[in-house]
């Protein structure tokens, strides 16, 4: 086993501690790790490149971040999940199982697209494409075995039904599902997805997202639902 290959497995053993975080930055130069104290790493994790993740984030085992990945407060990766390239994804977003975010593709108008054959081979490279990065807005659902492919955008508020294949923009608050994926619902009205979007509770500190818990716990049917009480005054 090589020293990259240990250094590498051993943080990915260890759950990124944050005295690997140092480590690794001076040990590959292509890496650059920011991740918050609070954020949670599971065994078995993979992170490469430059990482940024954010307050109470949370990887669970198994999981692949390889390239410019940022990750949002409090978001969640359940196992098994890729991202690879240029990938962001929002606060507060739920990601399922074995869910792959790829941002760079096989070129294909080559004689030959597989790379070990222009490395190993012809000792050159074969670089990869791309349509542009992936960003995934806030309180996004993906669901368990989705892809999503490069160039795409998924707004805020939307949800990606399991086994989807994205390859193209979702809108906010869409409800998404099939291969390719297509929009299939919504989760509110019109009136009710603008006021959210003007809101944008996802940028509030958690203090203030206490302080509006009946917000949180109201179903919305319409506009009028989509109201904030003024916060209970401090008690002695």
């Amino acid at each position: 086993m090589d020293l990259d290959t240990l250094v590498e497995r051993s943080a990915s053993l260890l759950g990124y501690p944050r005295v690997t975080h140092e480590l690794l930055t001076h040990h590959f130069e292509s890496t650059e790790f920011d991740i918050a104290p609070s954020a949670r790493i599971s065994v078995g994790c993979l992170l490469r490149r430059r990482v940024d993740i954010g307050p109470h984030a949370r990887l669970s085992r198994g999981c692949i971040l390889d390239g410019d990945v940022t990750i949002g407060r409090r978001t969640n990766l359940e196992p098994d999940c890729d991202l690879v390239g240029e990938v962001e994804l929002g606060n507060y977003c739920a990601i399922a199982r074995e869910s792959t975010f790829q941002q760079t593709n096989h070129r294909i108008d080559r004689p030959s697209l597989q790379i070990r054959l222009h490395e190993e081979v012809l000792d050159g490279e074969l670089p990869p494409t791309a349509e542009g990065p992936i960003a995934v807005g806030s309180d996004v659902w993906i669901g368990t075995g989705v892809t999503v492919l490069s160039g795409v955008t998924i707004g805020d508020g939307a949800v990606v039904g399991a086994g989807a294949v994205v390859t193209g923009d979702v809108e906010p608050y869409a409800i998404v599902g099939g291969v390719p994926a297509k929009r299939i619902g919504w989760r509110f009205p019109p009136a009710v997805r603008s006021r959210l979007l003007e809101l944008e509770w996802w940028e509030w500190s958690e203090q203030r997202i206490r302080e509006h818990r009946a917000f949180f716990e109201r179903t919305l049917e319409g506009p009028e639902d989509v109201r904030l009480e003024r916060p209970s005054a401090p008690t002695d």
